[in-house]
């Protein structure tokens, strides 16, 4: 084997380990992490709050609290350093006769944001992917 031989052999076998070791970015770090999420609940709030057809559930909760809690809840479910110490969805929702049509208000204002924001479609889906079995834990209880 010649010298030039030996050489390319060695450099794709760098190359090749190299791949094989990267870590695989998670979509929380892919989309911007906590400043982008904080960015897309901040503006889906200030849309939910003044929607004339889902607002009234969110009187009394505090804008900020709320934010905070949407932000740690996705972050842990996109693969972010956060952990959601929130009440349960069951906890949240059981008792407020939420309709599925007032559900898919809300996400249409999340995805949105999430456009505005200017996140890819494939990274839309992919956190409301996340999301979905959300509905089941709000959802007529």
């Amino acid at each position: 084997m010649t010298r030039i031989s030996l050489f390319l052999v060695a450099f794709i076998g760098l190359v090749l380990s190299g791949c094989a070791a990267t870590k695989k970015q998670s979509l929380y770090d892919e989309i911007g992490g906590h400043q982008t999420l904080n960015t897309i609940f901040g503006v889906s709030i200030t849309r939910i709050y003044t929607h004339p057809e889902i607002g009234d559930y969110f009187k009394g909760v505090p804008k900020q609290h709320l934010r905070e809690q949407l932000v740690a809840q996705t972050c842990e479910l996109i693969g972010g350093p956060c952990e959601y110490d929130g009440k349960t969805m069951l906890e949240s929702h059981t008792g407020l006769d939420i309709k599925e049509r007032e559900f898919y208000i809300l996400v249409e204002i999340v995805q949105g944001a999430m456009r505005d924001v200017g996140l890819t479609y494939q990274q839309e889906n992919r956190i409301l992917n996340k999301l979905a079995p959300i509905k089941y834990q709000t959802v007529n209880l």
